[in-house]
This record gives structure tokens, sequence and C-alpha cells, in this order.
């Protein structure tokens, strides 16, 4: 059987390389089954001439990326997806074309040397290669297309250290001034929850994940432990927020009665606020560089500093180690209590118990004389 269609509709060339059998894909339709056939004729000529490798695949990188994509389509959560085909559909453009027997470290320069031209930080360049190379270490490591990584001494480049600057409450608030209805009110909700404002957290919340009675909320997690069975993480917020998103709930379904979403924009989903947060700055007057991500830096920093416990904490953002608080927002915290005062309990919050009065005190001396006169 040297030429076999799966029942997926996947066409593949067999044949044995010793005793072990290979499978090498072509994706499908007649013209993968006609390179699957001629691949077949090429390794009978070269097993008769004794020059036959099984590393001699013509297929291209396209073609290798959508057989990766086919196979690992349940691996990846739909952020990460998100990222690969960004990757591969805007920067890997010089191997599309090129036979995966073929790409050397010269197309991976040009890869590279196309991010720095667009500014790409280092940081986003070594995770855009991971995206990239992939479908390549897939071809050797479980198709048998490629005997070995072209790029396997790649080395990644130098990475700045993570840094955040932290806005102002009052630059926030001069910005959720200027805001549209539906970006000031995500806002409100990214402030309180710390969830990341995007389709995979923000913009996914619903009303069904509301829990009154813990003054809770249910939040998917964009990022989660491999092989986590639940991705979703609770985040406890003030009840008086609770409150104001009960009455924004009710507010909603008046006039939107089939919206399922916390944040709309005139009941329909939010894909995206770059727009509205760009526009809102303006109006502000505001040109530093503040992100909407950064009020979750905002959230996760002040939480520590408040207090709270790392693992705690880091549950409830999503995080998938405790790490990432330690090595990030730490310093950060401790930046905002140098020169502080340290917690302790407020006199003014306990009326039970008031210092004794002056009359009060001697009273309590005369109680305490003994019967000898002596006061103890």
């Amino acid at each position: 059987m040297p030429v076999v269609e799966k029942p997926n509709g996947l066409i593949y060339c067999v044949y044995y390389n010793g005793k072990k059998r290979k499978w090498e894909a072509y994706g499908r339709g007649p013209k993968a089954r006609e390179a699957a056939e001629t691949r077949d004729l090429e390794i009978r000529l070269k097993k008769r001439r004794g020059a036959f490798s099984p590393a001699s695949s013509g297929i291209t990188y396209q073609t290798l990326f959508e057989l990766y994509t086919s196979a690992k389509q349940t691996a990846f959560s739909p952020h990460t997806w998100d990222g690969i085909l960004r990757a591969v559909s805007i920067y890997a453009k010089p191997i599309r074309a090129v036979p995966i027997n073929r790409i050397g470290m010269e197309h991976w320069y040009k890869i590279q040397e196309a991010m720095i031209a667009r500014r790409v930080k280092n940081r986003t360049i070594n995770t855009y290669y991971k995206y990239i190379s992939w479908p390549i270490t897939w071809a050797v490591t479980e198709a048998g297309l490629l005997d070995q990584n072209p790029w396997r001494k790649r080395k990644n480049l130098k990475e700045e250290k993570f840094g955040i600057k932290l806005f102002s409450l009052h630059d926030f608030l001069r910005i959720m001034w200027h805001s549209p209805p539906h970006l000031a009110w995500a806002m409100e909700l990214a402030y309180y929850t710390g969830a990341r404002p995007g389709p995979a957290e923000l913009f996914s919340l619903t009303w069904d994940r509301l829990d009154p009675d813990r003054s809770a909320i249910l939040i998917n997690c964009a990022k989660s432990r491999k092989g986590a069975s639940r991705p979703t993480r609770w985040q406890y917020v003030p009840p008086n927020f609770m409150a104001r998103l009960l009455r924004y709930q009710a507010e909603t379904l008046r006039d939107y009665p089939l919206c399922r979403y916390i944040c709309h924009y005139d009941g329909q989903p939010i894909k995206s606020l770059k727009t509205a947060w760009k526009h809102a700055k303006q109006r502000a007057g505001i040109a530093t560089p503040i992100r909407l991500y950064d009020i979750r830096h905002y959230h996760i920093t002040y939480a520590l500093a408040g207090g709270a416990d790392i693992r705690d904490l880091a549950e409830r953002v999503g995080h998938t180690t405790p790490e990432m608080i330690v090595n990030v927002y730490s310093h950060l915290a401790k930046d905002i209590l140098q020169n502080q005062p340290h917690a302790l309990p407020s006199l003014t919050q306990t009326p039970s118990i008031h210092p004794p009065t002056v009359d009060e005190t001697v009273d309590e001396n005369k109680k305490a004389v003994s019967k000898d006169g002596l006061t103890t």
C-alpha cells in the first residue's frame, strides 16, 4: 500500500525505512494524491539505485503547516492558536513555498530580519520562532518527514527584563471620564477582577458566571498549566461592586433581553477596545504609554501591596505559577509600601474598647487598695 488515503481525507505515501514503516503526509485532494504517487515513484527509483533517503520529502512548509494544524488542532488553547496563525501568516512568507528538506538557517535569518525591521521585541521574536518552528520539529519527531531540524542550532535572542510602569489613579479616572460607556464599564470590570482585557477573559464574561452569594465571578483562564482540565478561576469582588454588577445586569437585560455578555456594545459582544482606548486617552490629554492591559498590572500590584497571599493571588488572576507574581510585581509592591506606616488595627473602629477617663482611673485605684492600706 504505497499510497493511502485516511478516513479524514489525508493522503500518505507509505514506505519502509529498514524495518520501520514511515508515513509521509501530502494533504487532501487530487493534487495531494498526485504528489504522493510521484513521491512513491521517486522512492522506488532511489531504492533501486541504492540512493534512497527518507529525508528527501519535497512537501512545502505551507503543506506541512496544514498537516500540523490538522494533527494538533486540539493541542493548544485558542489564544495560542491565534499567536501561531499570526506568526505564520505574517512572518513565514520566505518559507511558505520552500520544500521542507531545503529549508536552512538562511531562511530563518530572513524571517528574523523582517521582524526586526518592524521593531518586534526580542521576547516576541523568540515566541514567534517557537510558533513557526513547531511544524518543522513535528516533521522530525512525529511525522518522519525530516531527519533533523534545520534550525536546531538557533539560539534565543537576549530579552529585556520584564518592566511595568504603573499609571496613577488620577490618570485612570481621567481616561474613564473621557471614555464611552462601554469602555468605562470594561475598565471598571477589569479594575476589580484583574482579568486579561481581551476575548479570552474579560470580553467572554457572561451573566451566568456571577455568584452573588459569594460575591464572586467565574473567569476563563487564557493560560493554564499543561494538562489542566478546568481552565477557569474564581475571582472575588467587593460586595458593593457585586451590587453594581447586578444593577447593570438588570439594565442590560431590560434593554437587550438576549445579551449574555457582561461587557457589550449595544447588546453585542466586544471584540476589541484598542480604538476606543486610544481616543479616550487623547481626549484625556494623556500622552504616556498606558495600555488597557496595565489595569491588570495595577490590580495585581496593589493586591500584593495590600497583603494578599502570593499563591492565592496567582490563582485568582490566572497565573500558572506564583513565580510571575514574585519576579515581576514584588518590587512594585515594595515601592508602594516604602515610607508608609505599618498596617495596624484602627482604634476608631473598635468602639466597644475605649480608654478609661480620669475619674474612672481614680475609682479603680481606690478599689485596688489592700487591707494593709497599700495599693496593689
